[in-house]
């Protein structure tokens, strides 16, 4: 344990001092995410939760909520929910004015003796574990965002205000109601969500991670960290929305629309008045995560970049990190070159 171990700072794997610590950490944060809250960690990973406190004589500094599996002899580390469910703004936290300690602990535990592979996907641009391990953080995607300051529709543009309206009056005439999940209901709001996404076959891989997402969203609605929305009209689910709240901020995770053309446009009504309700409410800023749909651009103008970060440690972890590099490489040259050639024929 010695090499783990500075004077002043340590490494800690108690996972009940980590949960009581890492509310408070995330608060201190410039953007927590609502991906490394107790609710999401604890339902959505399908890995074995390896969360780390890293804190010195006078309390918790910094940490980090990772999952581990071990394959061929390698400890894979990664955020909780990696892949279909999308994580995003994962990373290494601590404490204003601490950060050059906690990467120091972070980077002398991941040396520690053994084989071990980090992969942060959805990592900020400025990633304190990328600093922490010495490598490059590699662009993967955008996140758009938009301060919130008073009345959100007010601060849009003038044909996406006219759009808006003209749905919510033709809405209106077809009887649209929205309603607000409880802690009573969300079952049947997320019956709703899974029913809309069914006409959807590009919805199947999210259809499949339901049996996860469904007790995280459920638990963070009780402790309101989240909201589902429902938009009927003439009594039927239209469109429902998934979004986060922490620390001040929305977070739009998932929307579930109709594909019927009687409601086009209800997605957009629906995610209007859910940010309008948080703006009113408070919130300084609505996020709408990962991915830079054409949609987003009516409501947001601002973007963060998100990153990738992968490490390895020991002989067989590099190799396996290569391994990694080079089979995405492949599938990118293989995409390119369908590209160029066309579809294949039916």
């Amino acid at each position: 344990m010695a090499a783990l171990e500075s004077p002043t700072v340590r490494v800690s794997t108690d996972p009940r001092a980590f949960w009581a610590a890492w509310p408070h950490l995330l608060s201190q944060q410039p953007h927590p995410s609502p991906f490394t809250r107790p609710w999401w960690v604890r339902h959505v990973t399908q890995d074995t939760p390896a969360p780390l406190l890293i804190h010195d004589a006078d309390g918790p500094v910094g940490g980090i909520a990772l999952t581990s599996r071990r394959r061929l002899g390698v400890e894979v580390l990664r955020p909780a929910g990696h892949g279909v469910p999308c994580p995003d703004h994962v990373d290494l936290v601590a404490l204003p004015g601490r950060e050059q300690d906690v990467a120091e602990a972070f980077g002398r535990w991941f040396a520690r003796p053994g084989a071990r592979l980090l992969d942060l996907s959805g990592a900020p641009e400025r990633s304190l574990a990328a600093a922490a391990l010495g490598v490059a953080a590699q662009p993967v995607d955008v996140a758009p965002y938009e301060p919130l300051t008073g009345s959100f529709l007010a601060t849009r543009s003038a044909s996406f205000r006219r759009n808006v309206r003209r749905t919510e009056k033709r809405l209106a005439d077809r009887g649209a109601q929205q309603w607000t999940a409880t802690s009573a209901d969300v079952g049947a709001a997320l019956d709703s969500f899974e029913a809309l996404h069914r006409d959807r076959p590009d919805r199947a891989p999210l259809l499949r991670e339901m049996a996860r997402l469904r007790p995280a969203i459920t638990e963070a609605v009780a402790c309101g960290e989240a909201r589902v929305d429902v938009l009927e009209v003439g009594g039927r689910p239209a469109a429902v929305s998934v979004a986060f709240l922490v620390a001040g901020r929305l977070a739009l995770y998932q929307l579930a629309r109709s594909t019927e053309r009687h409601h086009d446009g209800a997605g957009t009504a629906l995610l209007v008045r859910v940010v309008e309700r948080a703006a009113l409410e408070g919130c300084t800023e609505v996020d709408l995560l990962r991915g830079d749909e054409a949609y987003k651009s009516g409501f947001a103008t601002h973007r963060r970049v998100l990153t990738r970060v992968r490490a390895a440690h020991g002989v067989r972890a590099r190799a396996a990190l290569l391994g990694q590099v080079a089979a995405r490489a492949a599938v990118r040259r293989l995409r390119r070159l369908r590209g160029r050639r066309g579809p294949a024929p039916a």
